[in-house]
């Protein structure tokens, strides 16, 4: 179970919500430590931004309405991590899987590579989202 963040109180702490997670948003579009690392910290992020929000202020209803919107954004692509983070594991589980025999070996070999395909496709798909979404964050937090 994760231990829940603090709010952030001022504007340097924004500011420093926004470049960690662009930096953030960098290491999980490129991939660096893997898909499912890659989901897990993207989910990670979600939950921080989602906390970010929720801590925000504003007087006018068009900023109440852009930061629910933002916070369904955050949960629904939350989920659609969390599906892919479960589809990794599996294929993990699957690479590790003995083959008796060539044809089984073959067979694996061609499975690996459709799914490694596939979780390329699935995380360039969802690495676009979370981009724009930080993007959407970003101009709440700083009113532009």
């Amino acid at each position: 179970m994760q231990t829940p963040l603090q709010p952030l109180e001022n504007s340097d702490e924004i500011n420093f919500f926004i470049t960690e997670g662009a930096h953030r948003l960098a290491t999980i579009s490129m991939n660096d430590y893997g898909f499912l690392l890659s989901a897990r910290m993207a989910q990670t992020y979600l939950d921080r931004a989602a906390q970010v929000l929720e801590s925000t202020r504003g007087f006018d209803h068009a900023f109440f309405t852009e930061v629910s919107l933002l916070k369904t954004a955050a949960t629904k692509i939350g989920r659609e991590y969390a599906q892919f983070e479960v589809f990794c594991t599996d294929c993990e589980r699957f690479d590790r899987l003995e083959t008796n025999n060539w044809t089984e070996w073959v067979s694996k070999c061609a499975v690996r590579a459709i799914s490694r395909g596939y979780r390329g496709t699935v995380s360039h798909h969802l690495a676009y989202k979370i981009r724009t979404f930080h993007s959407r964050v970003c101009s709440v937090l700083t009113g532009k």
